[in-house]
């Protein structure tokens, strides 16, 4: 797909001028002369394949990703060929650096790369491409563009599952945080001026709520950058993999949140290899891109070790029960090796996993949002409280 700068006269002779994109100079002319344009002068944009070149990289996110594969399971099923599905596919596109990326597909196919070269041309996962160079080998590219779609649409639920988890509880604790600071900034110092002029000794808890007003207003800014140089330093020290791996190890180890990043780890892993290897893919080269979904730097160890074993004629059940593996995974795992139905057990271990994590999550928010209510309540109402005292106070001198 080529860029064409244009000049042309409409119907009623006025000049105007723009861009195409079209695969040859002829087919643009043709769509501009169906826009009813006299087309004076047509000219192929410089450095525009180049360009394309270095922005394949995420091309497709991965809603676009998953799209992209639903439309081209149904379209080849339905009898379309691949060079007209991946025109229809792009045609649908509503972004246009997908179509653009989806046009760059067809083409790469049209000039004689396989779609999986082409997926890997514009920068898509090694997942999606080996699953995809697996279909074209065995002829089920339907099918495996099925499973794939599956397998992403799996994983953006297991990632918005995740994220609702984290961001509903920070926007209340943010909201929380608000309001104190508006209280301590703002409120506090006013009545504050109101007690200065009463006299007398303050009660300790309005003592404590006027010296957190002073520390904020006088020191606020220095505390503010404070923050930001704290968190801009732990961001560059979890670029050192020995951080990363204290910080996972460390995780790993609270009795709350272990069982469920094991959970979480095993269950990506676990869908990932079993995808991969009933499309067809090799034990080897499957662990090897499998082992990429892991985040934790000690199941990345495990999985490398995992491999190595496997490469050495081992089981991957015996080289998971030294590590963080939970107890079921390594049973189900070990009775598909043993029944040549690895695959099935492994996709067994992902729904089972991602129904657990789904109960957990909600399990969470059902504690965590009354709780955070019940803190900030607390704060207000002891806030108020050091802001009544002295009041009540003054009325009882006055009577």
């Amino acid at each position: 797909m080529s860029l064409f700068v244009w000049q042309a006269l409409n119907a009623s002779g006025q000049r105007k001028r723009g861009e195409i994109e079209s695969d040859s100079e002829r087919s643009a002319r043709k769509q501009l002369k169906q826009q009813g344009l006299i087309v004076q002068r047509l000219t192929l944009q410089e450095g525009h394949k180049k360009s394309d070149n270095l922005n394949k990289k995420k091309s497709l996110n991965g809603v676009e990703t998953t799209l992209f594969l639903q439309q081209l399971s149904t379209l080849t099923s339905a009898g379309m060929t691949l060079s007209e599905a991946l025109s229809a596919v792009a045609d649908g596109m509503e972004v246009k650096r997908a179509r653009r990326a989806v046009s760059f597909v067809r083409q790469q196919v049209l000039e004689g790369s396989s779609l999986a070269n082409a997926l890997r041309a514009i920068g898509m996962d090694d997942v999606v491409c080996n699953m995809v160079a697996a279909g074209e080998e065995t002829g089920q590219l339907e099918a495996v563009s099925e499973r794939l779609s599956e397998l992403l649409e799996n994983r953006q639920q297991m990632n918005q599952e995740l994220l609702s988890a984290i961001l509903y509880p920070l926007i209340i604790l943010c909201f929380g945080m608000l309001v104190m600071l508006v209280l301590l900034t703002w409120v506090v110092p006013q009545i504050v001026s109101v007690f200065e002029h009463t006299g007398g000794e303050l009660p300790g808890l309005t003592q404590w709520v006027i010296a957190a007003s002073d520390i904020l207003r006088e020191y606020g800014l220095l505390l503010l950058i404070s923050g930001a140089g704290l968190l801009l330093a732990a961001s560059l020290a979890m670029r050192r993999e020995s951080v990363r791996d204290w910080r996972d190890m460390w995780l790993l180890r609270l009795p709350a949140l272990s069982n469920l990043l094991s959970k979480i780890e095993i269950a990506r892993f676990s869908r990932t290899l079993g995808m991969l290897l009933s499309g067809g893919v090799s034990t080897l080269a499957a662990m090897h891109i499998a082992n990429q979904s892991f985040v934790l730097l000690p199941f990345q160890r495990l999985g490398e070790k995992a491999r190595e074993s496997l490469r050495e004629g081992g089981n991957l059940s015996d080289a998971f029960r030294a590590g963080h593996v939970p107890h079921l995974a390594v049973q189900l795992i070990s009775v598909g090796e043993k029944s040549g139905q690895l695959d099935k057990m492994l996709l067994r271990v992902a729904n089972q996993y991602e129904q657990e994590i789904s109960r957990n999550l909600k399990r969470m928010l059902t504690v965590v949002e009354p709780a955070l209510m019940l803190v900030m309540a607390v704060m207000v109402g002891l806030m108020a409280v050091a802001i009544l005292l002295p009041i009540v106070e003054m009325n009882s001198l006055v009577r």
